[in-house]
């Protein structure tokens, strides 16, 4: 069984954390066939942890687990924090697959993806 856990920062505003929460509910029914779970989680102030979304999925029985920084840059969350959660749950979890996918700033098309929501000049 495979999982993606999507994993932000973390607001002290609970309705910036919901907006997360309902992006990825979305992306779970966009993507039903390819995972068997989907979980959101946070670095900072919201919980879930990385680290608690991860256990949640492995005790649902997933075996394959990618970590989806939704980060728009490479920031210290990024380039330390994450890698560094994930490296521990590796080595805590040998019998599981755990790979960190490149951050959202590094997806494919994002620059397309912006430039269709900036209206053009009248």
């Amino acid at each position: 069984m495979n999982a993606l856990v999507m994993v932000a920062h973390g607001s002290r505003r609970d309705e910036a954390n919901a907006e997360f929460i309902a992006l990825v509910h979305n992306v779970k029914v966009a993507a039903a066939s390819q995972y068997d779970f989907l979980e959101y989680c946070f670095l900072e102030i919201a919980s879930p942890s990385l680290t608690e979304a991860v256990e949640h999925v492995i005790a649902k029985g997933a075996k394959t687990i990618s970590v989806f920084p939704y980060f728009l840059n490479s920031g210290n969350h990024v380039l330390k924090g994450i890698p560094e959660t994930v490296d521990r749950l590796i080595n805590q979890y040998p019998d599981c697959t755990i790979t960190l996918l490149p951050y959202f700033g590094t997806c494919e098309g994002i620059a397309e993806l912006i430039s269709r929501q900036i209206p053009g000049e009248a």
